[in-house]
């Protein structure tokens, strides 16, 4: 899958090239050999392979923001709740912006100590070894936004960092519904190889049988 970005002021698509290649091992049955029956039911019958391609084009209709927040507490409860100010903050501003619910994914999240390692001055061996202390909390979430008005996706972003968001990945641009153009190019690619194989056959000669692989 190749991916190209066009840029225009306020608009802004991509082009998503999706290519299927595929392998048709095609029987050539010579003529002569059909008739005397020689390969009947043998497995060295010659073959033809050929490869097909078949190229489809389409504008993406998705548009993928990556969110990571993060804060720090002296406390897990504090952490936690900063965490939870950010969240409702930036998913209440996404509704805002007609983003549906089953768009907005949390990922994944935690909750972690920072620990601060002391010093030690060494005048006996060996070291003596001394305990980390916690001194706060991280509390973390990361959320993936789908943006369907693929255009907007920049204006999107622009008000995320308006709310607090800071640590943002994309837009990057897909296609929601992949498989129909995938079996459109792989329709096409079946076709290509047809045609090669048909070429080949009347150059060499021969008369196609059935696919084989």
């Amino acid at each position: 899958i190749m991916e190209t970005i066009f840029t225009n002021k306020n608009f802004t698509k991509a082009g998503i090239a999706l290519v299927v290649v595929l392998s048709l091992f095609v029987l050539a049955l010579f003529i002569n050999e059909v008739k005397s029956s020689s390969y009947i039911g043998q497995q060295n019958i010659p073959t033809i392979s050929v490869s097909g391609v078949g190229d489809v084009m389409a504008v993406s209709d998705i548009a993928t923001l990556s969110i990571n927040l993060s804060y720090d507490g002296k406390t897990a409860t504090e952490a936690q709740k900063l965490l939870n100010e950010s969240i409702t903050k930036t998913v209440d501003y996404l509704k805002s912006q007609k983003i549906e619910e089953k768009d907005i994914k949390s990922e994944y999240g935690g909750l972690n100590p920072k620990y601060s390692y002391d010093q030690v001055v060494c005048i006996t061996y060996p070291c003596p070894q001394r305990e980390p202390k916690i001194i706060g909390y991280t509390a973390s979430q990361s959320i993936t936004v789908k943006v369907r008005a693929v255009d907007t996706a920049s204006e999107i972003r622009t008000g995320l960092v308006a709310v607090g968001v800071t640590n943002i990945s994309g837009p990057t641009f897909s296609i929601d519904d992949e498989d129909t153009f995938k079996e459109q190019a792989r329709a096409k690619a079946i076709e290509d190889a047809q045609e090669k194989a048909e070429v080949l056959a009347k150059q060499l000669g021969v008369r196609l049988g059935k696919i084989t692989s």
